[in-house]
């Protein structure tokens, strides 16, 4: 089941990201010691909702949490050796791919599909070089520069990835002939081991990883250039993600993740769009609406998409709405559709 208000790409007034791509920054703090909650509280991320893999976040969280995290571990390579260690299938939407590999191609393309849908704001691409020595190129931009303190640490991460989900569809020898990299630097020594006897070059107008055309597995036509179909619906998201936007959808779409942490308030709510309360009043009332309006919907809808879920109690889903007493969830819920919960899931024969 798929939450509401949380499929598809929208213009995104606050960019945001998917919460998983954090697991192996976490793992890493866990395992040299490091007070990994008081970093996530730092970043004002939400530590209920880290193993959603559905949860979406502020992206600025997300690099503040990375700047902390690089800071208390004292690793340059923080961001390689993160990379190194995700979970790639666990994040594929490729459900052969875990018993069949799917070919280079295709591999990047369902790594795209799943940075894409979990980030309102990257751009990712591949490119090919015809010729008596075709080659591939395949992209990535992100979205903070040079100026970023976590800058450097997540080009690391997204290098990693690209290179390890590359070989995914190649095989556990392979590769790449170049690698290029925003960064100023990189640990050499542990992109080396990585990455073999690639050519690496720093200081790129972008980030991408080089290798031969052929020969792979998988039709060439699956290539998500910058003319695809998945390239061009996140388009509008990209183009819209610096802008105003709409913010209350924005909104709706990240402070679910909050919810079961408590009830997020409305200077919370203005610290994730990275302005003031009164200008986030402001812009909601342009959008006609008010915080504590768009709050009380938001928690509405969640609970009829949570309540008709069989495998949840509906304790569960007080929790999940940020009500600490289930008494006051059954009274939000009887004012907002005139029945108990217990009596709406008997109504669905739940």
């Amino acid at each position: 089941m798929t939450r509401p208000q949380q499929t598809g790409l929208s213009p995104a007034a606050i960019p945001r990201v998917g919460i998983g791509w954090i697991h192996p920054f976490l793992e890493i703090l866990e395992e040299v010691g490091a007070p990994f909650d008081q970093i996530m509280l730092q970043a004002d991320l939400p530590s209920l909702a880290v193993d959603d893999l559905e949860a979406l976040v502020p992206t600025a969280n997300i690099y503040r949490f990375v700047e902390l995290a690089s800071k208390t571990t004292g690793m340059s390579d923080l961001g390689l050796r993160a990379g190194s260690r995700l979970d790639i299938e666990l994040l594929s939407l490729d459900g052969e791919s875990s018993w069949t590999r799917p070919g280079v191609f295709r591999s990047i393309r369902n790594f795209i599909d799943v940075a894409l849908q979990s980030s309102s704001n990257v751009e990712m691409w591949i490119e090919t070089n015809p010729g008596s020595n075709p080659m591939t190129e395949f992209f990535y931009l992100g979205t903070f520069g040079p100026d970023h303190p976590a800058f450097a640490v997540v080009e690391q991460f997204m290098v990693a990835l690209m290179v390890r989900w590359t070989r995914y569809g190649a095989n556990p020898q392979w590769n790449p002939a170049r690698v290029n990299v925003r960064a100023g630097s990189v640990p050499l020594t542990t992109l080396r081991a990585l990455v073999g006897d690639a050519d690496i070059r720093c200081a790129q107008g972008v980030t991408s990883i080089v290798f031969p055309a052929q020969p792979f597995l998988g039709p060439m036509e699956e290539l998500p250039s910058k003319d695809s179909a998945v390239w061009q619906r996140h388009r509008k998201a990209l183009s819209s993600s610096t802008g105003k936007g709409d913010l209350a959808a924005s909104l709706r779409v990240i402070l679910p993740a909050y919810l079961p942490d408590g009830s997020p308030t409305i200077q919370q709510a203005a610290r994730l769009a990275g302005t003031s309360v009164r200008t986030l009043q402001r812009r909601l009332d342009e959008e006609g609406v008010t915080y504590s309006q768009l709050l009380e919907d938001l928690r509405h809808d969640l609970a009829i998409y949570l309540l008709r879920d069989p495998g949840r109690q509906a304790a569960e889903v007080s929790n999940e709405l940020g009500y600490r007493d289930p008494a006051i969830f059954t009274r939000a819920f009887k004012r907002w559709t005139g029945t108990t919960p217990s009596q709406y899931r008997r109504a669905f024969g739940l």
